[in-house]
């Protein structure tokens, strides 16, 4: 049971910290999206990178203690080469810029369901909220998916929206799982 609370705390305290990122970062293009969208790659693929080094050093420092699983130097690698190649071409990344945030977004979207639905199993009445907040995310990611292709700076605007609602959302579900006692 310690190791899954290790694991748990962990992943609480890094998901706390992106969504703070996203929402600022949502917050950025929704108020500048034609002069951001270029440099929205650039910065998507240096926090690719500090997310790896993060992911790495994460895995290095606690590869020892009890718990610790090789999902977190997986995923420190994964972004790694994403971010190394949404470095080297910024264009071509950014033209899928809406898709990729929009895929982001639905699997973010599928774990808030999951933890809406824990919530709800161990009998808190506030599933019902992260549920609904869930669903919407899930929706808003589908729509950056299948409709961004039809005016750009709009779509970045939207990205900006769904950017801040589920760094928002996140956050608020997270304080849910906080107050569960988990």
């Amino acid at each position: 049971m310690d190791k899954l609370k290790f694991r748990f705390e962990r992943f609480n305290k890094n998901n706390v910290l992106l969504s703070i990122l996203m929402a600022v970062l949502g917050l950025v293009l929704f108020i500048w999206p034609g002069q951001t969208l270029a440099v929205a790659g650039r910065i998507l693929g240096i926090a690719l990178l500090v997310g790896a080094a993060v992911s790495g050093f994460t895995w290095y420092k606690d590869r020892n203690k009890p718990g610790t699983s090789y999902t977190t130097l997986a995923i420190g690698i994964l972004c790694l080469v994403v971010g190394l190649i949404v470095l080297i071409a910024p264009k071509g990344v950014v033209a899928l810029l809406p898709r990729l945030v929009g895929v982001f977004i639905v699997v973010n979207g599928v774990i808030n369901l999951a933890q809406a639905l824990e919530l709800r199993n161990v009998g808190l009445s506030s599933w019902t909220g992260s549920l609904v907040m869930a669903i919407l995310t899930i929706l808003a990611g589908a729509f950056l998916v299948f409709f961004a292709s039809t005016v750009v700076d709009a779509v970045v605007m939207v990205i900006g929206g769904v950017l801040i609602y589920n760094g928002v959302s996140n956050i608020w579900i997270e304080s849910r799982f906080k107050k569960m006692g988990r």
